[in-house]
């Protein structure tokens, strides 16, 4: 009856156990599916991110080749206008000169016409005159070439004064039109500088667009990361947690196999000696029987091997005192099991146990706890401990409370205690 009654608590126990590791399963099978869906998305926002960057990338070649056509336009604009000005001046100069030639061309045929109409209009008496008042022959013809010097003069001069008003006037007409060249040239490359500050200023309100949604995009990429992160996070806790639990699960069933390994010797003890009792008559007068317990241990009290103080290893153990607990440590000085913490306290004195409580049970030799001392291991269901003396323990007792010391020793049932000293 006790043997069934075992297998059904063991079978609770398994089911508790298999639920809570399905329950795990889907925890973290959530978090895996999340992940995922987090990894499709930022590889999405990532190629978005990197066509918004080459768009960039285009429109800022794009802008600096139009800002390099704007500098030549803005070279040229600035040419013209010197040339302008230049031009202009020339223009004003040769209209100055132009007015000045008009008014000696004027000023001589008004002279001109004056000696003419002296020489010539007062009729042959006064050409008479002027002949007859030559006093020889020389002087008449000096008179005489006089006046026709003076005729072929202002007739060459006036020809001269024509020539020059004609030249001055084809100068400005072509000064003219060649400052409406230039102003058209400049008229041309002012509309091609508006035209390149314009699409400059496009591109870059285009790149200050990219610009926004290249942020935009670089934040939901961030989100997509974190929220993988975070599942990562997940995943290895979860990962962790199952594992942990795996370990408590094969530790509660090693116990479970311990114990009805145990309550099945008991009863073929039972059996054995109802066997011989009744072969001997029903009498055990005569005979002798040592069944001690596991925890007990009769009266076991095995010499030391090792030649180590059992006070020395107490001793080492209380340096961790107040250090915390972590589940599978293995190192008191930042965290360790109960296990992890025994076998790390014997390893400092060159004695190598297992790391695991179930295994701990087996090592050394088996001593009853009425001859427990210090430095003996003390085995509990699914814990151990060590035995200080005068029925006190040093052990990473839990979570809650870390490593402690000065613990009753029988503050749970013992299964055994184990000397390895």
């Amino acid at each position: 009856m006790r043997s069934k009654k075992l297998i059904a608590a063991l079978l609770v126990v398994v089911m508790g156990m298999s639920q809570f590791t399905v329950a795990m399963a889907d925890k973290k099978s959530d978090a895996e599916q999340k992940k995922k869906e987090a990894e499709e998305s930022l590889k999405t926002k990532q190629g978005e991110i990197n066509r918004i960057q080459e768009q960039q990338e285009q429109l800022r070649g794009e802008i600096n080749a139009l800002d390099a056509e704007l500098v030549n336009v803005m070279i040229e604009l600035s040419t013209l206008e010197e040339e302008l000005a230049v031009k202009q001046d020339d223009l004003e100069q040769t209209k100055a000169d132009l007015e000045q030639a008009k008014e000696d061309e004027k000023n001589q045929y008004e002279a001109m016409k004056i000696r003419i109409r002296f020489m010539y209009e007062k009729g042959d008496t006064t050409m008479l005159t002027t002949l007859l008042e030559s006093g020889s022959i020389a002087d008449l013809l000096n008179r005489v070439e006089y006046v026709n010097e003076v005729y072929e003069y202002d007739r060459n001069l006036l020809t001269d004064y024509q020539n020059t008003k004609a030249q001055v006037a084809a100068l400005e007409k072509q000064q003219e039109e060649e400052i409406q060249v230039l102003e058209a040239k400049h008229e041309e490359y002012e509309v091609a500088r508006g035209n390149y500050e314009t699409m400059i200023a496009q591109k870059k309100d285009e790149v200050g667009n990219f610009q926004s949604k290249l942020k935009e995009a670089q934040a939901l990429a961030s989100k997509y990361q974190d929220t993988i992160n975070a599942q990562n996070t997940i995943i290895a806790q979860e990962n962790e947690r199952i594992e942990r639990e795996r370990r408590e699960q094969e530790e509660r069933e090693r116990e479970a196999a311990a114990v009805a390994a145990a309550a099945a010797a008991v009863r073929a003890n039972s059996n054995s000696n109802s066997n011989s009792n009744s072969s001997s008559g029903g009498s055990s007068s005569g005979g002798s029987s040592d069944n001690g317990s596991s925890s007990g241990g009769g009266n076991k009290n095995p010499s030391y091997s090792t030649g180590v103080s059992g006070s020395a290893v107490v001793d080492y153990a209380m340096n961790f005192v107040g250090n915390p607990y972590v589940w599978g440590g293995k190192d008191p000085n930042t965290g360790a099991d109960c296990s992890g913490f025994t076998s790390y306290v014997y390893a400092h004195f060159g004695i190598s146990i297992p790391s695991y409580s179930y295994s701990q049970r087996s090592v050394g030799q088996e001593v009853s706890y009425a001859n427990a001392k210090a430095g003996d291991l003390i085995c509990y269901a699914g814990h151990v401990a060590i035995y200080m003396g005068n029925g006190q323990i040093v052990h990473a007792k839990g979570t809650a409370y870390g490593i402690v010391a000065y613990d009753n020793a029988t503050y749970r049932p013992i299964i055994t205690v184990r000397r390895v000293l």
